[in-house]
């Protein structure tokens, strides 16, 4: 399966004039994923690139190009969220990269990811209780985050390294207790 980076999918996404990095638009995947699985490609698409959609109308070839990029984007992140591996990452910068930009990126990620729920129907954060409610509550404080005039210590380091993993457990235990509720909801229904 393909690799990808955060410069790589920030960069066509400027390309295509598209005003979102890397990490929002991963976290937007992130979540569409986990609320609708491969099925919710389009929803994601169409909402959240819908300034893409005239150019592919079009036939532009860079639009094309971008959107077989995001397709296999969001394969991918399907891919990792069921395969039970746990090779679930962020897409954020690499550590080498400034820890602001870095810290940036990741409240981009949170914002990304409750947009993505917006766009799979979610109207209300609280409707999510217990475990669900405990990580929408802990993302969407991280999105929050506003950096000042951060300078590097080993701490902030570690704190940041500390919150990338919190977010990538907790986005698989979202994925896998809303997986759970559903499966229960549909055995009730039987």
């Amino acid at each position: 399966m393909q690799d990808f980076d955060y410069d790589d999918i920030s960069s066509a996404l400027e390309r295509m004039g598209i005003a979102a990095d890397g990490a929002e638009c991963h976290g937007a995947v992130s979540a569409t994923a986990c609320m609708n699985g491969e099925g919710g490609f389009q929803l994601w698409f169409e909402s959240y690139l819908e300034e893409m959609q005239d150019a592919l109308n079009e036939g532009d070839a860079l639009a094309k190009e971008t959107a077989d990029l995001m397709q296999a984007l969001y394969r991918k992140v399907c891919h990792q969220l069921q395969n039970g591996e746990f090779d679930f990452d962020l897409l954020l910068p690499d550590d080498d990269v400034d820890l602001e930009i870095r810290t940036n990126a990741m409240a981009h990620w949170c914002q990304g990811f409750l947009m993505g729920l917006r766009y799979s129907g979610v109207t209300d954060f609280k409707s999510f209780t217990g475990e669900l409610g405990e990580i929408i509550d802990d993302i969407t404080e991280i999105s929050q985050v506003s950096v000042g005039q951060l300078e590097y210590s080993e701490e902030e380091e570690k704190s940041y390294s500390e919150l990338v993993e919190y977010l990538r457990a907790g986005v698989m235990l979202f994925r896998e207790t809303l997986n759970s509720q559903m499966n229960e909801s549909n055995q009730s229904i039987h």
